[in-house]
C-alpha cells in the first residue's frame, strides 16, 4: 500500500502583531505534480500525483494556517479531500507550503476528463481559494476496426476505429511487422476515435498492397504529444481487386408477410437483400431477431449474389412472452464498403401489417393515427405520452390523400417518424401537455421528480435480473462498448457506475456486455438486442433512444447485461444511425 506523505516548508521572519486577516494571505498558488515532482497537466489513471499549495502570510498570527485539499471529477462531484484543516502550519509571517504526495489517481478516478484541484488557505478569516485543472486519461484503448486478424479488406478508404480513452489526440502507427519497427505510416489525429488511411500517401513505401499482412496500433497523447495510453497491436490485410470494384450489399426492406394480430402465433417476415456493388458476393449470412430473440429459421445463408441481384428471404419469429411490441432487426454479416445499410429494423406491434395503396382501405380515426405514431416513436417515448390524445393532425402542403398515405406508411414501417411537436393553439393546453410529457420522459421509471428534489444523476437500478441501466460519465464522444469476462474488470468498471456493492457474476458461466453512450449522443436510454454469430466471433446489436427535442440527458446513458460466457471476440453494431 502506498503512503501519503505531508511536506511543509516554512519561511520564517521576525514576529509581527497577531490578528492577521484573510487578505493578509498573498501569493497563494496551487499546482499538480507527478511522482518525480514535475508539474504536469496530463496524467493516466495508473499514476500517482502530488497536490501542492503555498501561501505568503504578511502579518503574524498565533493561530494556524489551514490548508484544505479537494478534487472534483469532470461531472463536478467531489472525489477526494483531506479532513478540515488536515494540513496546517504556524501563522508565522513568511511563506508556508503544504503538499500531499503519492496519491493514487485510481483511488478517485471515475472517468476520463478534466479534474479540478482546489486548494483553500485560511487564517483568522475568510478563506483564500485557488484552483488548477488537470486531465486524466484511461490507459486502455480498445481497437475496433479492422478486427484483429481480418483478411482481404476492400474498404475504400480504410478507416481505423477505436474506443477513445480521453486523450487530447491519438497517434496511429501502421507497419509490416508486429513490433512496428521502422513503421510504414504514422499520423496524429485531432482527438477523435477514427482515422482514414490516405488513398495516395506521399511516400511509395506507405502504399498498402494486397495480400500483405499489416499491423497497427493506437497511442493516446497529451497536449505535448507524450504517450499516455496505448492499445494492443492488431493485424489485417487487403483484398486483391480492381480499384473500380465496389462492395455493398444492403437489407433494403423488412416487411411482414401478413398482419401481426396474435403474438401467441408465429410472425412471418420477408427481408430483401440487394447487391448494389460491382462484385459478386458469396457466403453471406442473413439473420433476423425479434425483441432480441433470434428467429427460429435464422440465419439464412446466401451462397452467391451478383451485382444488381435481389434475394427475398422469409423468416418466422415469435414475439417474446409478455411483450406488446418488439423491434425486428435483419442484418447481413459482411464487412463491405457501407456497413451502415447492412441492417434494417421494424417496430412490430399488434395489428401491424402491410399497407394498401394510398387512399384505399378503411379511413383511420385520429386515435388510430396517434397509436401508429406512438409505435414509431418507440416504447420509451410512447410510455411518456401514455394517456394523451390529440384533436387534429396537420402536414404542411399535404393533401388529405397524401396525409393518409403517410400514416399508412408509418403503420407498415416504410416511413420513419423523425420529429414531432405539439402546437399551441393559444389556450395553453397543448403546451402543458407537451411539458408534462417532457417531464415524464426525463424522469426515472419510478415517477416524476420535481426540480427542487435532490436527484442522483447516476441511478442504479436492475431493470430485470442480470441487467443494469442508468447514467454515468461518457468515456468519449462516441459510445463505448464492453465485453467483461472476469471479476476484476467487472469490479473496476462497476466502481465508475455506482457506490453500491458490485453485483455477483459467475464468470465461468456468464459474461457482462454493455454500452455507455458517448458525449456526442443525446441518448435518453440505450437498449441491447440479441447477439449474432459472425465469422469473427459474436456481434451484439443495440440502439439508442434520443432525448426529446430541447431536452438533454443529465449524463451518458448506459446498459450492462449478462449473457452466456464465450471466449470469442465480441463486436457491437448500432442500428439506429447511418453514417
Amino acid at each position: 500500500m502506498k503512503n501519503i506523505s505531508i511536506f511543509l516548508i516554512l519561511g520564517l521572519s521576525c514576529a509581527f502583531p497577531s490578528g492577521a486577516r484573510a487578505q493578509d494571505l498573498t501569493g497563494h498558488t496551487v499546482s499538480v505534480h507527478d511522482s518525480a515532482g514535475t508539474p504536469r497537466q496530463n496524467f493516466s489513471n495508473a499514476e500517482t500525483i502530488t497536490l501542492r499549495q503555498s501561501v505568503t502570510n504578511t502579518v503574524a498570527s498565533p493561530n494556524q494556517v489551514c490548508f484544505d485539499f479537494e478534487i472534483k471529477s469532470p461531472a463536478g462531484a467531489k472525489v477526494f479531500g483531506n479532513p478540515p484543516c488536515g494540513n496546517s502550519a504556524p501563522g508565522t509571517a513568511g511563506t508556508a507550503q503544504s503538499q500531499l504526495a503519492g496519491i493514487s489517481i485510481n483511488s478517485f478516478y471515475t472517468a476520463p476528463g478534466n479534474y479540478t484541484f482546489t486548494g483553500t488557505a485560511k487564517l483568522d478569516g475568510t478563506p483564500d481559494i485557488k484552483s488548477a485543472s488537470f486531465l486524466i486519461s484511461s490507459p486502455n484503448i480498445t481497437l475496433i476496426y479492422p478486427p484483429n486478424g481480418m483478411r482481404d479488406l476492400s474498404d475504400i478508404p480504410l478507416t481505423f476505429r477505436w474506443s477513445a480513452s480521453g486523450a487530447s489526440r491519438y497517434r496511429i502507427t501502421v507497419g509490416d511487422n508486429a513490433g512496428l519497427y521502422n513503421p510504414l505510416h504514422a499520423a496524429i489525429n485531432s482527438g477523435g476515435s477514427s482515422y482514414s488511411y490516405p488513398a495516395n500517401p506521399s511516400q511509395p513505401r506507405e502504399q498498402l498492397v494486397p495480400s500483405q499482412v499489416y499491423y497497427w496500433r493506437v497511442e493516446g497523447l497529451d497536449a505535448s504529444n507524450n504517450s499516455i495510453s496505448q492499445s494492443d497491436v492488431y493485424s489485417f490485410s487487403l483484398k486483391e481487386q480492381s480499384s473500380a470494384q465496389t462492395r455493398n450489399v444492403a437489407i433494403t426492406r423488412l416487411d411482414l408477410s401478413s398482419p401481426a394480430s396474435d403474438f401467441n402465433q408465429p410472425i412471418n417476415f420477408k427481408a430483401v437483400l440487394y447487391n448494389s456493388g460491382s462484385a459478386t458476393e458469396s457466403n453471406i449470412s442473413v439473420k433476423l431477431s425479434l425483441g432480441g430473440i433470434s428467429a427460429q429459421d435464422s440465419p439464412k445463408q446466401i451462397i452467391t449474389i451478383g451485382p444488381g441481384e435481389t434475394k427475398e428471404l422469409p423468416f418466422t419469429a415469435f414475439m417474446p412472452s409478455g411483450q406488446e411490441q418488439g423491434l425486428a432487426v435483419a442484418c447481413a454479416d459482411l464487412f463491405d464498403d457501407n456497413m451502415a445499410d447492412n441492417c434494417k429494423t421494424k417496430l412490430i406491434a399488434k395489428d401491424t401489417g402491410t399497407a394498401g395503396p394510398a387512399g384505399t382501405g378503411k379511413k383511420l380515426t385520429y386515435d388510430e393515427m396517434f397509436q401508429a405514431i406512438l409505435r414509431r416513436l418507440g416504447p420509451d417515448a410512447a410510455r411518456a405520452l401514455e394517456g394523451y390524445t390529440f384533436a387534429s393532425l396537420t402536414c404542411a402542403n399535404c393533401s388529405q390523400d397524401e396525409l393518409a398515405a403517410i400514416i399508412q406508411a408509418l403503420i407498415s414501417g416504410d416511413a420513419q417518424l423523425v420529429d414531432a411537436s405539439v402546437l399551441d393553439d393559444g389556450s395553453g393546453t397543448p403546451a402543458q401537455v407537451a411539458e408534462t410529457a417532457q417531464a415524464a420522459a426525463d424522469a426515472p421509471d419510478e415517477g416524476y421528480v420535481p426540480e427542487e428534489t435532490s436527484l442522483d444523476v447516476s441511478p442504479q437500478r436492475e431493470d430485470s435480473p442480470g441487467e443494469w441501466t442508468g447514467y454515468t460519465e461518457a468515456r468519449g464522444k462516441q459510445a463505448s462498448s464492453f465485453a467483461i469476462k472476469d471479476k476484476k474488470d467487472w469490479k473496476e468498471l462497476w466502481k465508475t457506475l455506482s457506490s453500491e456493492e458490485t453485483p455477483e457474476v459467475d464468470f465461468k458461466a456468464s459474461m457482462v456486455i454493455g454500452i455507455i453512450t458517448g458525449s456526442g449522443d443525446r441518448a435518453e436510454a440505450v437498449r441491447l438486442l440479441g447477439k449474432r454469430k459472425t465469422d469473427d466471433g459474436l456481434a451484439f446489436d443495440y440502439y439508442q433512444i434520443e432525448a426529446p427535442r430541447g431536452a438533454a440527458p443529465p449524463m451518458a446513458a448506459y446498459i450492462f447485461k449478462l449473457t452466456e460466457h464465450s471466449e470469442e471476440k465480441a463486436s457491437f453494431t448500432r442500428l439506429d444511425v447511418k453514417e
